[in-house]
């Protein structure tokens, strides 16, 4: 019969469908059990949660006796801003280098040389160096250079106010600012903080509430630079 041998036989058509149908059921199988259509078991987002790395939440502190919370040459406020900062944001180490009647221009002598871990580097020099006829410009873009080229984010502040010499301290300040500016670094506007002579602990220097209130500024310039952080 020459016909025959075109003619699949009944245990052909049988393996035939067999293969087709393993074919279709592999191909549906391979699609609905892709990992895009698995939803993530709740213990592997438990695991990828810890596994993220915590945020780097960290600040270095440089300046006068303002930043320091001195007053009267040799007092102290009951909370220096340091100590407020710790409290408003106790995510953050805090490291506090600030030192009483310290200037810009005797700090960046040094500053390059320093050791640092902190990510953020708050600044706050200017009255000092104001009232001394000190160079503020060059040792406050001296500092910044320094931090940044260490991979370190700057903040700088303004000058809070004063019960005296109030031209020399607005001196001071427009020179900050316009460093600020011009190098586009995050500025913690203290002269605009609103003050009572009441509150102040000397003719210079902040007393406990208006401190708060200076570090409650800082604060918000610290939340947009690392708002991760709050």
């Amino acid at each position: 019969m020459p016909h025959s041998a075109c003619i699949p036989t009944r245990r052909a058509r049988r393996r035939k469908i067999i293969i087709i149908t393993a074919a279709v059921l592999g191909a549906a199988l391979a699609a609905g059990c892709s990992p895009s259509h698995v939803a993530p078991s709740e213990d592997l987002v438990r695991v990828q949660a810890a596994a993220k790395p915590e945020p780097v939440c960290s600040v270095e502190l440089y300046g006068d006796s303002i930043l320091h919370g001195g007053y009267l040459g040799d007092q102290r406020l009951r909370e220096p801003p340091a100590a407020a900062l710790r409290r408003l944001r106790p995510r953050y180490r805090v490291v506090d280098r600030s030192v009483n009647g310290e200037t810009a221009s005797a700090r960046s002598a040094s500053f390059a040389s320093e050791e640092r871990s902190g990510r953020i580097v708050v600044i706050e020099h200017g009255l000092n160096d104001a009232m001394q006829g000190l160079p503020l410009d060059p040792s406050l873009r001296t500092m910044v250079a320094s931090a940044r080229a260490e991979g370190r984010h700057v903040v700088l502040t303004g000058l809070s106010r004063t019960l005296t010499g109030a031209q020399v301290r607005a001196q001071g300040d427009a020179v900050v600012r316009r460093v600020a500016r011009e190098l586009a670094v995050p500025f913690a506007d203290w002269g605009s903080v609103p003050v009572q002579p009441t509150e102040m602990a000397d003719i210079l220097h902040p007393a406990q509430a208006y401190s708060g209130r200076l570090v409650e500024h800082l604060v918000r310039v610290l939340d947009a630079v690392a708002p991760e952080c709050v």
